[in-house]
């Protein structure tokens, strides 16, 4: 353990209940986060990867046509 980590730490516990579970609590929630973090880089690489295969099965595709009946049409 670190002379700063230790310092921390000494820090910590002479705070009072109170305060010692608020700042249990900022971890708590840096910590799920993180983990958030890294379920959306998951997400996001499972999208690309099936971007890429719609891609390749069916190529491009021109949305034109669809936007402009959604202007006209509103549907």
């Amino acid at each position: 353990m670190t002379v700063a980590t230790k310092t921390l730490i000494d820090k910590i516990e002479a705070l009072p209940p109170d305060k010692r579970a608020e700042v249990e609590d900022f971890v708590e929630r840096k910590l799920a986060r993180d983990e958030g973090s890294e379920t959306r880089s998951g997400l996001v690489e499972r999208l690309r990867a099936r971007r890429e295969r719609l891609l390749r099965e069916h190529g491009l595709f021109d949305s034109t046509p669809i936007i402009r009946e959604l202007r006209e049409n509103g549907d």
